[in-house]
């Protein structure tokens, strides 16, 4: 039954913890760029910042994928028998689309704004 719990709580958070930890990663490069000095630097032709933002999303975008994946209904038998309940993993799926749209609208302005002002 524990797994089953656990299964409950991790696959509706999964998405929504990848979005923090993208909401994290995009205010630990800033600040890094800016304590640092690093801000005018380049990496693979673009700025810095820009290019470790960039790779910070698309690395949170093909987690939510594969999440999103993942999370589609299937018809495993739990130890009471009973299938497990689809709104969890519809949830989970949902809350992926959401994340990835919110992690693309925190992104935009992370790459388009200056480290440090």
């Amino acid at each position: 039954m524990s797994a089953s719990a656990a299964r409950a709580v991790i696959w509706p958070a999964a998405g929504l913890a990848i979005w923090g930890g993208h909401f994290g990663a995009i205010y630990a490069i800033h600040a890094l760029a800016c304590e640092r000095g690093m801000e005018g630097g380049t990496l693979l032709g673009m700025p810095w910042v820009v290019a470790m933002v960039a790779g910070a999303t698309i690395l949170a975008l093909l987690g939510l994928a594969l999440i999103f994946v993942l999370a589609r209904p299937g018809g495993e038998i739990t130890e009471g028998g009973e299938a497990e309940p689809r709104f969890t993993l519809w949830f989970g799926a949902a809350a992926c689309v959401v994340a990835g749209f919110a992690i693309l609208f925190q992104a935009a302005p992370a790459m388009v704004l200056p480290a440090c002002w």
